[in-house]
């Protein structure tokens, strides 16, 4: 049924929860699982042009690449098949939403964050809008 198993990280201790479910469902459908974090572009503010040019932080990506990467080889230690992706963008939801649509995903895997109320309208929720718009199957754990 499932055969690739996608999991959006962000990097918190939150959303490494969907982890173990994935392992579980990974194990049962014998399904890879791709763990995948976007690395959000940072506006420059202040350039002369109309549109505000964006960079990438290095960096965080780096940081993100080396943690998926040791959570990936832990997993594969308990006989995991399991990829690493990491990419840059302005909307996270539409990148997960693309990346599940171009690799042939089955389940998108990911936590909520919970948030509500004036928190959930002032920051938005990244697993409303990959619920509301993806059409891959998903599994959201609270």
């Amino acid at each position: 049924m499932y055969k690739k198993i996608l999991v959006p990280l962000d990097g918190s201790e939150l959303a490494k929860k969907a982890l173990d479910h994935a392992e579980e469902l990974a194990k049962t459908y014998g399904a890879e699982i791709i763990l995948f974090q976007v690395i959000p572009l940072m506006p420059i503010y202040g350039a002369p042009e109309l549109v505000t040019p964006v960079i990438v932080d290095e960096k965080q990506k780096e940081a993100a690449e080396m943690d998926l990467t040791k959570l990936a080889e832990e997993m594969k230690t308990r006989g995991h098949k399991v990829a690493v992706m990491v990419r840059t963008g302005q909307q996270v939801a539409a990148e997960i939403i693309d990346f599940a649509k171009e690799s042939g995903v089955d389940l998108i895997l990911m936590c909520t964050h919970g948030y509500s109320g004036i928190t959930l309208w002032a920051l938005g929720s990244v697993a409303r809008k990959v619920l509301t718009r993806a059409e891959t199957p998903i599994l959201l754990i609270h």
